[in-house]
């Protein structure tokens, strides 16, 4: 029964060999409409594979995942549980592909917003979005 034994150690080795990710978020924006705001941002990954588990806007409001797809010249947005990030790679979280998705209004003054991103494994990470309208325009704020 020396199988076993080397078997499972080779499993729990194959396991510890991933290295940590290391994760950067940059660019982050959050395009507002009256009814529902997007989330958009650049993740970049210097490390081992990990995955997007969630946005949140000042530690409290809740951003859903969405991916968008195209098929048979029909696009479609759907929610995720998460979305992965590759190891020594990117994931570009902009408009027509994946993204966050908030219904309701979120507004800002001045047009910046607090996020936290939520990884499977990295620590999250807190940044401070601009706040635009619908297609990039900047907020208007009447005083």
């Amino acid at each position: 029964m020396r199988f076993l034994p080397i078997v499972s150690l080779s499993l729990a080795l194959i396991g510890c060999a991933q290295p940590d990710p290391a994760l950067d978020v940059t660019n982050a924006t959050v395009a507002a409409s009256a009814n529902s705001a997007a989330v958009y941002a650049t993740i970049d990954n210097k490390g081992g594979a990990d995955r997007l588990t969630g946005i949140e806007v000042d530690g409290r409001v809740p951003i859903s995942l969405h991916e968008t797809t195209m098929t048979d010249g029909v696009m479609r947005m759907r929610p995720v549980e998460a979305l992965d990030v590759p190891a020594n790679g990117r994931l570009q979280l902009k408009s027509g592909g994946a993204h966050g998705m908030s219904v309701g209004q979120i507004s800002a003054d001045p047009p910046e917003l607090p996020l936290t991103f939520r990884f499977e494994r990295h620590a999250p990470i807190s940044v401070s979005a601009t706040v635009t309208g619908p297609g990039g325009m900047p907020m208007e704020h009447g005083h």
